[in-house]
């Protein structure tokens, strides 16, 4: 059973756990062009299948946690943070979209930021690492800005990765 976290508030963002009523903003940001490019699935999702997958996969799994992100009380954007290993205190994170009317503002960046903070704050996880496609200059810089490092290349994609101990903070 998923436990429940608290929004996190920086400055005008906010991240709160995903709910039903998100799910068709979180899906037509992941079903743009330009989005679903950078994804490892990028064929088009239903609504159902989302549904499906809210419900289904990942409102009974403890293991995963998908952040709306808001200014204001409007939806910017998404974070998450999964595939969580509470033994090891380690996690993947990424899932990260942007509307596209608010691209550009910054709002990615900080959500990552304070995606991070949660995850070393709130989960009191030790190391978290995500997966990127090597073609993606635009996210391998945001993360690199973030302390992430890489450590492997294989299949087009580069894994980094972020100890606890070498997070920057902003």
């Amino acid at each position: 059973m998923k436990r429940s976290l608290p929004s996190v508030e920086a400055g005008a963002l906010r991240l709160r756990l995903i709910e039903e009523s998100d799910l068709h903003d979180t899906l037509s940001w992941r079903n743009r062009d330009e989005a679903r490019v950078w994804f490892k699935t990028s064929t088009p999702l239903t609504y159902e299948q989302h549904a499906n997958w809210f419900h289904q996969r990942y409102l009974p799994s403890d293991t995963d946690f998908l952040f709306v992100v808001e200014t204001e009380g409007v939806l910017v954007g998404q974070a998450s943070v999964y595939g969580i290993d509470w033994q090891a205190r380690t996690a993947e994170v990424g899932r990260f979209l942007v509307d596209s009317t608010q691209a550009g503002r910054g709002y990615i960046s900080r959500a990552c930021g304070i995606l991070l903070d949660i995850c070393w704050h709130t989960l009191d996880l030790d190391y978290v690492f995500l997966e990127v496609i090597d073609t993606n200059a635009r996210a391998i810089h945001l993360y690199r800005k973030h302390g992430f490092s890489e450590e492997e290349h294989y299949d087009g994609l580069i894994r980094m990765g972020l100890r606890k101990n070498q997070a920057r903070t902003e």
